[in-house]
């Protein structure tokens, strides 16, 4: 029903509202409110309730009724460059910001539709990034829109009865808290406890209480800085010294248990868009320049996915081998230290099995040693980064591969908080951010903080809150002002908000300022920070609008003498077996630390290695299963080889599946007799024989939905020093199973040389070799006559080539006229490092929906874009797991076929073909037979089985009976993107929407330019067509801004000088399937890999060529191993 508020039209005129209990008149509305929002409650009361829609426009679209408005700050935010001054609906305004993380801070520009943050991609001006961001940053603007965030501030307001204890909040004003903090008159008793940050002015902030008697602490469980501390420790310098690569001017790198192109070490956006441009090669002369990879590592890492030189070595033996490299490098420089070389042999004894390779390596480190470059991995002890410092010093590459900055080192750990604790020292306690009573349960914590008044400011009620007295909803960094350096401080970042907070939380710096009893806002506080400090010359004003500054590092001139602290290390003897394991603990993919448990997008992407989803599990060498398999028969871990494994048909699989479900048993590890958890185990090739790799961040026993009884938790075996590195465990079998949601097998494409790859040297002599693999190699060419035709024409006319049928013309309906531009895209898999960071850039652009683990246990995953992952191995029994694997990725989405198969078999004229060459979905006429799916050779369509975007997933068979979504979620939708319903297709649109955003600016502009030009308006001239192709480089697909490895490329096929145009014309371009003749506009770039022909694994080929030669032409077998 329509009613007519009087009240309003005497104001401002007619309006008109439907049931909304005549505009928030009712007892029921107003309890409401001041349930939801007891900041704003008041305010509708009297006269001030008429403005009740502009103060209370993000109310209204959390509450789902209808409007999408967000409050926006009360202070002014300054957009990236030019952009309207008002927000207009439909067009999006954007706004650069910064994400903070324990690796610096990330630099953004962040798209926002009506004052809602819809869109997170990197800051172009920031040239070390290029506008790329990591997955989680892209994950990040989720958890701003998290219905289980807590929303607002808490009391604890615990009950006990008898032995159980019941937890109430009790929801409190964050101003009653916050003047709490001011009014503290004893901060000798007070402890701050924080997670690792790198803004300035927290560190500003904390800097002042601690002179006014403070105690502050710092505990990150993945601790970025540990190394930087250790080094500085045992080389007696006062300040932390941080490493920072040059990986643009690397030729040569030797990674050391280091995973410096994937998450699990800082900076690896910047560290992978600088590594992997070594790694392009447009032409056979480019070999020549290509960098060069070596690994040394005990788990599979992104890192040594891209390696040309792999070793499998436990972690805990990485310390000796090191120091064989240090002992080789200076005999090959001619050292006279006999003393130094003596030290290192005792050191590097047992670990002399891998000197040839050690031998080869720095032979070949040394033939450029100024660009070569070692790496330690953040989890080694500090003997390992030590003997790095004492190697890159010998290389002589100071300067121009590697710079160490001269960094504070970080406040006192957790343990000296625990003994002031244990002391009663401490009678207010403080946690801004972090969890660490998740992190470190063999803390007594609840003992320790039974005599304190304890705060905890977090994103969500989580583990430590629930010790608490306290809790703080924290702001998301979307909703704080702030200021931060870069990992490798050349950078200030801004961080501005984009909306006021949509609950009653607060930030750090608020809390903070309020303990300094600063009466400033945060915004005034970041503001006088900015123009406080020396050598900036940018206003704040600009500051913000382009988003950084750049600053002065202060790197270390003079290297500290390093061979007194190599001389005072002991040989670290570790003998492992299957009865004394190894155990590294690494972050969960999926979780980080256990930050993103309640993130739908992370938690549904598939591990780049594991292929695992929504859980986590106990990594073991195929060795170790083997020993395991024969030591408990009935364990049920490996299947049982079939007539075509042994016959090498088949890979074997590395897991038991039933119903395409892996089915996983359950163990025990026990770590020293006293610490132990139970997983599923996981057979991981690739791994070191006897280490086992597990994962922290999953198990979470306080957390949202989306997490709730995800996982297993691991956190157990954690050092209160954030040490991950254990000895001394063995396995046990609980007789148990669990499922885990495993989607390797999923949309299988396997065989028919899917990937191609080569080796430098092969490819320098032969560019063409992607063209000779593959059925197509010896079929009559695809377009008959027209084979060699220009690409344009091709794309333009699609000729008829061989085919029995004539093909349709892309022109516009009704019309003889082509289609002004033909998309398409590239992939160069050479450059692929298998981040993911496509596949969560896509699901945020294109409103792709979370399905939930009993759906993708179903195989229903709705990502449009999958990240296919290959192993290839050397010659082996057929049945036999392969230890030592190369890693091949593919990215593979809809191939916008130009002859599609999906299109010739709906019936209803659903997927059809458009004149510029894309494969376009119309939903509403969608029926759902599926036939189109069943069709595709790529396996790259999705059908919506349910209303995913409406219902919960526990309630998906309930159809419209179930209960709905929180509709928090969906102001984070991009309203240019349509959100599909159940019973329809969806698939890749190559972002159609940003291609008609680009054409009709790109109209708008030269309508504009004629105007000028001529005096005359639209009607009266008429534009010519070059006036209206998007210029190349305009259009950039989300998956393609994301990507830091700049592996794919976008743009019109019609355009003979287009970027894209040129690398389908390169010699290494093909069609995945190419001989079924769909003709797919994503075509790929073949992979050229750069071994060191003197080392002792090199293969002439790669692993994967081998197994296609060897099925392709078995009387040939084995001719390409070597």
């Amino acid at each position: 029903m329509i009613q007519h508020n009087k009240e309003l039209e005497e104001i401002q005129g007619k309006q008109y509202w439907k049931s909304l209990d005549d505009l928030a008149d009712t007892p029921g509305f107003r309890s409401w409110v001041d349930r939801e929002f007891p900041e704003g409650a008041s305010l509708i009361d009297g006269v001030q309730r008429r403005g009740f829609l502009k103060l209370m426009a993000a109310s209204f679209g959390l509450a789902g009724m209808g409007m999408t408005g967000c409050r926006r700050p009360e202070h002014a935010i300054l957009p990236h460059g030019k952009s309207p001054e008002e927000l207009i609906p439909g067009v999006p305004a954007y706004y650069s910001s910064s994400r903070p993380t324990s690796g610096g801070f990330i630099p953004l520009i962040v798209e926002s539709h009506e004052g809602r943050p819809t869109k997170i991609e990197g800051n172009p001006s920031f040239l070390d990034c290029g506008g790329s961001t990591d997955i989680y940053t892209q994950a990040s603007i989720l958890d701003i829109y998290d219905p289980d965030r807590a929303q607002g501030c808490f009391i604890n307001d615990s009950a006990k009865d008898g032995v159980d204890t019941s937890t109430r909040w009790k929801k409190t004003p964050s101003n009653g808290l916050l003047k709490q903090f001011s009014q503290i008159e004893n901060p000798e008793s007070v402890a701050i406890l924080s997670n690792s940050s790198f803004s300035l002015v927290r560190k500003s902030l904390l800097e002042k209480l601690v002179k006014k008697g403070f105690n502050t602490f710092q505990y990150e469980p993945i601790n970025f800085s540990g190394p930087e501390n250790v080094l500085a420790d045992a080389l007696g310098s006062n300040s932390a010294l941080r490493a920072i690569p040059n990986f643009s001017r690397v030729k040569k790198v030797l990674s050391l248990d280091s995973d410096f192109l994937g998450t699990r070490e800082p900076n690896s956006t910047v560290n992978t868009k600088q590594f992997m441009q070594g790694r392009k090669v447009l032409s056979s002369k480019d070999t020549k320049d290509m960098n060069r990879l070596y690994s040394v590592e005990s788990d599979l890492t992104i890192t040594g996915g891209v390696a040309d030189h792999r070793l499998r070595l436990s972690s805990s033996q990485i310390e000796s081998f090191a120091a064989l490299v240090l002992k080789n490098l200076l005999e090959v420089n001619g050292t006279e230290d006999e003393e130094l070389l003596e030290h290192l042999t005792k050191l590097s004894s047992s670990i002399l099995v891998h000197n040839e390779w050690v031998k080869e390596c720095v032979a070949d480190l040394i033939s450029n040693s100024k660009n070569s470059l070692v790496l330690a991995g953040n989890h080694l002890p500090k003997a390992v980064h030590v003997l790095t410092f004492k190697i890159n010093e010998a290389l002589g590459n100071t300067s121009t591969s590697i710079d160490y900055l001269e960094v504070s080192k970080s406040a006192d750990d957790l343990s000296s908080l625990c003994k002031l604790l244990e002391d009663k020292k401490v009678e207010t306690l403080i946690f801004l951010g972090g969890n660490p009573v998740y992190h470190c349960p063999n803390v007594d914590w609840e003992s320790l903080l039974k005599e304190t008044t304890s705060y905890r400011l977090g994103h969500s009620i989580d583990e430590t809150s629930q010790l608490c007295n306290y809790h703080l909803g924290q702001s998301h960094f979307l909703e704080c002002w702030d200021i931060g350096t870069t990992w490798s401080e050349d950078a200030l970042l801004p961080t501005q908000p984009l909306l006021a907070p949509l609950f009653d939380t607060v930030s750090d710096i608020e809390i903070l300022s309020s303990l300094e009893n600063e009466s400033k806002k945060s915004h005034d506080i970041v503001k006088s920070f900015y123009e406080g400090l020396k050598g900036i010359s940018d206003t704040f004003e600009n500051f913000l609008k382009l988003g950084l500054t750049g600053v002065i590092p202060n790197k270390l001139s003079n290297l500290p003498n390093s061979k007194n602290a190599i001389l005072n290390l002991t040989p670290n003897e570790v003998d492992l077996s299957h009865n004394s394991l190894e155990v590294l603990l690494i972050p969960d993919f999926h979780t980080w630390d256990g930050q993103f448990s309640n993130n739908g997008w992370m938690m549904e992407c598939p591990n780049p290695i594991t292929k695992l989803t929504w859980d986590n599990a106990i990594l073991i060498s195929p060795v170790l299963a083997k020993t395991l398999e024969e030591k408990y028969p009935k364990l049920g871990l490996l299947p049982k080889a079939t007539m075509l494994n042994k016959n090498g048909e088949i890979a074997p699989d590395v897991a038991v599946f039933q119903d395409g479900k892996q089915k996983a048993p359950i163990v025990k590890l026990k770590v020293a007799d006293h610490h132990q958890i139970e997983a599923p185990l996981y057979v991981q090739p690739g791994l070191a024989d006897f280490t086992v790799i597990s994962t922290i961040g999953q198990g979470r026993s306080r957390v949202g939905r989306v997490g709730k009884g995800t996982g297993f938790n691991t956190c157990s075996l954690m050092h209160a020093d954030a040490d991950r590195l254990s000895t001394g465990a063995n396995l046990e079998p609980t007789g148990e199973f669990h499922t885990l949601a495993n989607v390797q097998e999923h949309w299988s494409m396997e065989g028919r040389a899917i990937v191609r790859e080569t080796n430098a040297k092969y490819y320098s002599e032969h560019e063409d070799f992607a063209h000779h693999m593959g059925s197509e190699s010896h079929s009559p060419p695809m377009w008959g006559k027209d084979q060699d035709a220009p690409l344009a024409e091709k794309a333009t006319a699609t000729p008829r080539g061989n085919s029995a049928y004539e093909h349709p013309d892309h022109t516009y309906e009704h019309s003889e006229t082509f289609g002004l531009h033909q998309w398409g895209m590239s992939i160069d898999l050479n450059q692929c490092t298998g981040c993911s960071a496509c596949v969560v850039a896509c699901q945020s652009e294109n409103n792709i929906p979370v399905v939930g683990k009993d759906q993708v246990l179903r195989g229903r995953e709705m990502h449009w874009i999958r990240l296919d992952r290959y192993f290839s191995s050397t010659k082996r029994d057929g049945a036999e797991l392969p230890s030592d694997v190369q890693v091949s990725f593919q990215g593979v989405a809809c191939m916008h076929c130009e002859t599609a198969p999906c299109e010739s078999v709906c019936p209803v004229n659903a997927t059809v073909h458009d004149e510029e060459g894309l494969n376009a979905m119309a939903y509403n006429r969608c029926v759902g037979t599926r036939y189109c799916a069943n069709n595709c050779p790529y396996k790259v369509r999705r059908f919506n089985f349910f209303d995913w975007n409406k219902r919960k997933t526990d309630e998906l068979y309930e159809g419209p009976l179930g209960e709905k979504n929180d509709p928090l979620p969906d102001m984070g939708k991009n309203p240019d993107v349509t959100v599909r319903m159940r019973g329809v297709m969806e698939k890749c649109t190559y972002c159609v929407q940003r291609i008609q955003e680009a054409k009709i600016l790109t109209k708008v502009n030269a309508q504009r330019k004629a105007k000028l030009e001529t005096g005359k308006d639209g009607s009266d001239f008429k534009l010519e067509t070059k006036d209206l192709k998007v210029p190349d480089g305009t259009i950039r697909t989300a998956c393609q801004q994301v990507c830091p490895s700049d592996s794919i490329v976008f743009g019109d096929l019609s355009d003979p000088e287009s970027e894209v145009s040129k690398l389908k014309n390169n010699p290494r371009d093909y069609s995945v399937l190419g001989y079924l003749n769909t003709r797919p506009r994503t075509t790929f770039l073949a992979k050229v890999r750069n071994p060191n022909p003197k080392m002792p694994d090199y293969s002439k080929k790669p692993h994967s060529y081998r197994e296609y030669s060897d099925k392709a032409y078995p009387t040939k077998a084995g001719a390409n191993s070597h």
